[in-house]
C-alpha cells in the first residue's frame, strides 16, 4: 500500500483542531504531570509483527523547548521536529477532553 499525505489537508485539519482547542480550553493547555514518555525507534515503531526491544525515553519539556525555538525563529525547522511536535500533540490529545 502506498500512503500519500496531502500537506494542505494536514495543515487545514491542524488549523481546525487548534482553533477548536483554543475555543474549548484557551491559549494555554496544561499537560502536567506528563513529561517523560516511551520512545520507540522508527524501525520498530512501524513493524507491528515484532515486539519493540529498543525502548528509550523521550521528554516533552525538551520537545517543547525545541518547538519554541522554531516559533521564536531562533532555529530553523528540521524534519525530526515533526516527531517532537507529534509527541506534544499526542500528550494534548491524551490529556485534553472537550
Amino acid at each position: 500500500m502506498n500512503l500519500q499525505v496531502n500537506v494542505s489537508e494536514i495543515e487545514k485539519a491542524l488549523t481546525q483542531l487548534l482553533k477548536e482547542l483554543r475555543n474549548q480550553k484557551g491559549d494555554v493547555i496544561e499537560i502536567e504531570p506528563a513529561d517523560y514518555y516511551w520512545s520507540i525507534s522508527k524501525e520498530e515503531l512501524y513493524d507491528p509483527y515484532k515486539d519493540p526491544q529498543k525502548l528509550t525515553l523521550g521528554q516533552l519539556s525538551d520537545d517543547l523547548e525545541e518547538i519554541r525555538k522554531i516559533a521564536r525563529e531562533e532555529t530553523g525547522p528540521v524534519s525530526l521536529d515533526f516527531v517532537k511536535i507529534s509527541s506534544i500533540l499526542a500528550a494534548i490529545g491524551h490529556k485534553t477532553v472537550w
